[in-house]
């Protein structure tokens, strides 16, 4: 599959000096989507199922992964990149480009169900760091125009039980998806503001950490899933609002939305 970055990628190994992409933090990506749209599972099916696909740890053995990943691809070029930009700073993170085009390839069982994932994956989120707010979003060359019915048909394909109207029990709570809403157009020219304004609207709507936090050893992920998708020439904000395991407050939520969509 030929993809091309169309926002800043902040992916690493451990050394964070050094900008990587890595199969496994691709392949993680990809394992995270796919929980989020197999809500209607038990958290014991969701496991089973999982590490069939993507391998786990057993209790008796570990169980191998159905597929891997292959990378075909030139050296990307990297930048220093500023990872908040709604504020001014000197802080600067190595990341590549936007604009640069690599090849992925997946082989093993079923691998036209996992370049599925893969697609779903590309279109809901990013890869790296701040993958929730916009950056490391990647799109599929000659891929059809993204659209609400579009993602569905997608999500079906993989998961034909799939629904946005799920009730779990308390200790089945992990983030599935409840929603997903695709915002305005952005011209190519205002690909930064659009960037910025994701960036912003965290910083305005987010100082208590509903929405996500990492503090030390502590650390929530967000229930707002932020991702940046291009049809044509125009960019567009893509949210899915995930399944929280910690109280939100309706309206804050709506207003960080708003203020993005």
């Amino acid at each position: 599959m030929n993809c091309k970055l169309i926002t800043p990628m902040l992916m690493h190994g451990e050394n964070t000096g050094i900008a990587e992409l890595r199969p496994p933090a691709i392949k993680g990506a990809m394992r995270f989507w796919w929980r989020a749209i197999h809500g209607n599972l038990t958290l014991e099916e969701l496991k089973k199922q999982e590490a069939k696909l993507f391998g786990g740890a057993g209790e008796d053995s570990a169980i191998k992964s159905s597929f891997r990943i292959k990378l075909v691809t030139t050296s990307l070029q990297t930048e220093q990149i500023d990872p908040l930009p709604h504020k001014k700073s000197n802080f600067k993170i190595i990341g590549y480009k936007e604009n640069q085009n690599f090849e992925i390839e997946f082989i093993g069982k079923n691998f036209k169900k996992i370049e599925k994932i893969f697609e779903l994956t590309t279109i809901l989120g990013g890869f790296g760091q701040r993958s929730r707010r916009g950056f490391g979003s990647i799109q599929i060359n000659n891929q059809e125009p993204i659209t609400d019915e579009y993602i569905k048909n997608l999500i079906y394909d993989i998961n034909l039980q799939f629904t946005f109207n799920i009730q779990k029990k308390r200790n089945e709570e992990y983030p599935y998806i409840k929603n997903i809403e695709i915002g305005k157009e952005y011209k190519d020219k205002d690909k930064d503001k659009l960037i910025k304004t994701i960036s912003s609207a965290t910083h305005n709507h987010n100082k208590d950490g509903m929405f996500g936090f990492a503090r030390g050893q502590k650390r929530y992920a967000s229930p707002i899933y932020i991702s940046i998708i291009k049809n044509g020439q125009n960019y567009q904000p893509i949210i899915a609002t995930l399944n929280a395991t910690k109280p939100i407050d309706n309206n804050r939520l709506q207003e960080f939305k708003g203020a993005i969509l």
